[in-house]
């Protein structure tokens, strides 16, 4: 540039950042705030700049005074979201992204960060709704899908009644190939899927439903992703996932791998 600016100053100092010369981001954003006490940026970049180097508690500070600020702007609640979050205050992290989210649905990163911290704080239903409610015409639809279909699955005993939770996220991934998902994604999801599904039947998991009455006449699905909801048939699908996981492999030792993995599971058999 023929010569500097505040635009051209806080543009190096965000390289530095992405660039983890942390050491230089300090010395730039020093340098402007000498320069520019005044500009709003320099305060939020100053946020930034903390949030990167560790120091959560002045990010959170320098936020809210952007906050304070422009207090109907989405980006500084946001920012106060992972702030809290961070620090592991998580119901101010949920009040934050929960009001960016149902006021300004642009900012996705919001319903993401809303599904963290409710994990986090167990409402594992609460991350999934979250997550849900990412619009189809959104750009992050498949990947919220994908990441609730992790929600309910992930971290969980295989003693829990699982039932409801295998059989949507078996409908979620099905579904997915028509979103564009891509066959490796689709088959990991798959297999993470009948793998939980595998656990919790060796578990005794047909007869661990909720006492609730609204599932006690409910069948058991005879199928999850083609394969029989029972060992047999789980080993099996298994099986097929890892077998089309080592096709589509892009490196030997991986593919030896996945086909070492798909013999494992496969059920003892005749042939």
């Amino acid at each position: 540039m023929p010569a500097a600016s505040p635009e051209t100053r806080l543009r190096e100092l965000r390289a530095r950042l992405e660039m983890n010369e942390l050491d230089a981001a300090v010395r730039v954003l020093t340098a402007v705030e000498v320069e520019h006490p005044d500009d709003w940026r320099v305060v939020w970049y100053r946020g930034v700049t903390s949030l990167v180097t560790g120091d959560h508690e002045n990010a959170a500070l320098s936020f809210d005074a952007v906050y304070d600020a422009f207090p109907g702007e989405p980006a500084p609640k946001l920012a106060l979201g992972v702030c809290a979050e961070v620090l592991g205050q998580l119901d101010n992290a949920d009040e934050y992204y929960r009001l960016v989210w149902t006021t300004d649905p642009s900012f996705v990163s919001a319903a993401f960060g809303l599904a963290r911290v409710r994990i986090a704080a167990g409402d594992r239903a609460g991350a999934v709704r979250a997550l849900e409610s990412v619009p189809e015409a959104s750009i992050h639809y498949t990947a919220a899908r994908v990441a609730s279909v992790r929600a309910r699955l992930r971290g969980r005993s295989p003693r829990e009644p699982l039932l409801d939770d295998l059989a949507a996220a078996a409908g979620q991934v099905t579904a997915l190939g028509g979103y564009g998902l891509d066959a490796v994604r689709r088959e990991r999801l798959s297999a993470e899927v009948l793998g939980k599904a595998l656990d919790w039947v060796l578990s005794g998991g047909p007869t661990a439903r909720p006492p609730d009455p609204a599932h006690s006449a409910a069948p058991v699905p005879g199928k999850l992703l083609g394969s029989e909801l029972d060992e047999r048939g789980l080993r099996f699908g298994l099986e097929r996932s890892y077998r089309v996981l080592a096709r589509l492999a892009q490196r030997g030792d991986e593919r030896i791998e996945l086909v070492e993995r798909a013999n494992r599971f496969r059920p003892r058999t005749w042939v």
